[in-house]
């Protein structure tokens, strides 16, 4: 008889009422009386014959161009076609503000990002221009907003800060991995954007992954590894931009401890704070909070009195806001000229020629490439399959693979750099009432006409107001340090992961954090298979309730009866690990054979001698699989 938690959960209504229950009996079944009942398959009838017919059918049908196979194919690289298909009239009014909304928030966000990332500011805005483009036409979310995100953003400006830096320019400080924490003599300077441009590229091995349908891959990144990794590289995005936020030239560092050399040249140098910019920065961070937490949601509630945006919500431009100001305050006072205040400087306008990336560069960085590339997915799918479950709809994996490589690899030769989904913006995506990709389409419009006309407008903005819109847009990745708290009460290994993986990433560096992360989530899956959870069972009040008997006061083991649950596969690595566990519960050293005096509670809180065990149960409910070493065991 199988008697799991599971199944026993099922007799709550019989715990709580006494008044209802339910009777399950059936014959014990053995092996020889099962095959007696049921025939297996048999392919004796499979000749030769046969299986050539089967064979030539499946490649008429796999390989072989038709007119159906081609439409098929034509709807699952282009997914648009899909949506557009069933599109609503009445849901245009919906995506036409929901696209407004989002170009808004990309431009103040788009020049933020491209300047962690130690590009132009221009870049940012191609980077959102061509990843909302090409992800409205090859994605299958239809929420997801593309474009550059604090993460990647950060890691690219790693990489480009170890690849550009002169021998001139730095100094090697050894250290205990045997690397270097490179000095970069300014923290102003703009790097040279073809190392970021080829990085984009290198996102080729996106496309990869999805040719051989590897998408499946990132099911092994759990989502306490994703929140450790985030919450870490959130943690080094707020250190990058506190020399903006207090008008400091400082050199920035690069590898191992980085971010302790990064406070201690901080603190060092805190007597060369630029009043003028601290001051700037103080006002935007406290409107932009003041507006977000406090005016925003009072707006979103009054809104909703008219009809037409009885369903969405818009939230208040208050990034836009604050860059326009800056710019215009910036512009007026002179506060480069005056107070040497750090501001964007030359945006331009328009589009470069396209040009291809430095090849020569990718076998430099596709270590980074990769690393990025696994980030950039893991972040993107998690938040595509989100909010395809909210809205219930599917996510293809690997056509999003598709879409991110493509996103990333046109968009190269146009000078953009890694982009990835961004979780404020297809946040704000959804609430706006976004339906479809097109209201990506609109923001891209919107952000084509800036790019073309308007860009070089900002360019006295103040770089204290781009790094407080960064600071604030990552408050969610910083707060996700409580969610240790809430991942060690459901199980302490994911919380070492995530301990592990943020830790690393903030100590060492993004890719030690990355790597480690990997590592220790795989050590984790390892363990639970190799040291799996025991149970000795006991009954509840002589009900047909069985819970653990350790864990609750009132349920009690039957007395001269052991039940035993296993929970996982008995498989070759942990079969010696169920018979030690299986001994040890019936008091039987597992090294001598001998029987131990153990006492067990039973159910009128008596103890009882284990010497007079009587029958051993063992719970299979948990057990799915067992291979030749598993199945010795019981011999």
């Amino acid at each position: 008889m199988d008697l799991s938690d599971d199944q026993n959960d099922k007799s709550d209504s019989t715990v709580n009422s006494r008044t209802h229950s339910i009777i399950v009996d059936r014959p014990i079944i053995t092996q020889k009386s099962f095959n007696q009942v049921f025939i297996p398959t048999t392919y004796e009838d499979r000749t030769p014959v046969i299986l050539f017919h089967q064979l030539r059918t499946y490649i008429r049908n796999k390989c072989i161009p038709s007119k159906q196979c081609g439409k098929s194919y034509i709807k699952i690289l282009f997914p648009f076609l899909s949506w557009l298909k069933i599109y609503q009239i009445r849901w245009l009014v919906h995506d036409v503000v929901c696209g407004i909304t989002i170009a808004i928030m990309q431009i103040p966000q788009g020049m933020g990002y491209a300047l962690l990332a130690r590009l132009p500011a221009i870049t940012g805005l191609y980077a959102s221009f061509f990843a909302s483009l090409i992800y409205a036409l090859l994605g299958t979310s239809r929420h997801l907003s593309m474009g550059g995100v604090a993460v990647t953003s950060l890691m690219t400006s790693n990489v480009v800060d170890r690849l550009s830096v002169k021998p001139t320019l730095s100094t090697i400080i050894p250290n205990l991995f045997n690397q270097s924490t490179i000095e970069i003599a300014s923290n102003d300077a703009l790097i040279d954007p073809s190392y970021a441009i080829t990085i984009a590229t290198t996102l080729a091995f996106m496309l990869l992954l999805c040719i051989f349908h590897l998408g499946f891959v990132t099911s092994f990144l759990s989502d306490s590894f994703i929140s450790g990794y985030t919450t870490g590289t959130a943690i080094l995005v707020f250190t990058s931009q506190l020399p903006d936020i207090l008008g400091l030239s400082l050199k920035r560092y690069v590898g191992p401890f980085n971010i302790i050399y990064s406070y201690i040249e901080i603190f060092t140098n805190l007597k060369n704070i630029n009043l003028v910019t601290l001051t700037i920065s103080t006002f935007s961070i406290t409107t932009l909070i003041i507006v977000k937490e406090y005016l925003d949601p009072f707006y979103k509630k009054k809104i909703k009195k008219f009809e037409l945006f009885r369903n969405i919500q818009i939230p208040i431009p208050i990034e836009l806001i604050v860059i326009i100001v800056g710019t215009l305050v910036s512009y007026v006072f002179d506060f480069n000229g005056r107070y040497k205040v750090k501001i964007v400087n030359t945006i331009g306008h328009g589009f470069r020629t396209p040009q291809g990336p430095a090849l020569v560069l990718v076998p430099s960085l596709i270590k980074d490439a990769i690393m990025i590339a696994i980030v950039a997915f893991s972040i993107s799918i998690s938040l595509a399959k989100t909010y395809a479950k909210k809205f219930k709809y599917f996510v293809n994996p690997n056509q999003e693979l598709a879409a991110y490589g493509a996103c990333n690899i046109i968009g190269s030769f146009f000078a953009s750099y890694a982009t990835a989904a961004s979780l404020s913006r297809t946040s704000v995506y959804v609430n706006a009432g976004g339906r479809t990709q097109l209201a990506n389409l609109i923001s891209c419009a919107t952000l084509l006409i800036i790019i073309l006309n308007i860009g070089s407008l900002f360019e006295s903005l103040p770089k204290a107001c781009l790094a407080s819109i960064i600071i604030i847009a990552i408050k969610g990745l910083l707060l996700q340090t409580k969610d240790i708290y809430t991942i060690g009460r459901v199980t302490k290994l994911e919380a070492v992961v995530w301990i592990v993986t943020c830790l690393n990433t903030v100590i060492l560096d993004v890719d030690y954090g990355l790597f480690s992360g990997i590592i220790v989530s795989l050590v984790v899956v390892i363990l639970r298979q190799f040291r799996p959870r025991t149970t000795i069972l006991g009954q509840y009040e002589r009900s047909e309730v069985y819970k653990n008997a350790k864990r609750f006061t009132n349920v009690h083991e039957i007395p001269h009866i052991k039940i035993f649950r296993f929970e996982s596969p008995i498989i070759y690595f942990n079969a010696e690990y169920f018979r030690e566990s299986l001994l040890d519960a019936v008091g039987i050293d597992s090294n001598t054979g001998q029987k131990r005096n153990i006492h067990s509670k039973q159910s009128h809180g008596h103890y009882f001698n284990l010497y007079k065990l009587t029958h051993i149960i063992i719970d299979c409910s948990s057990i799915n699989q067992l291979d030749y070493s598993g199945g010795k065991i019981f011999l």
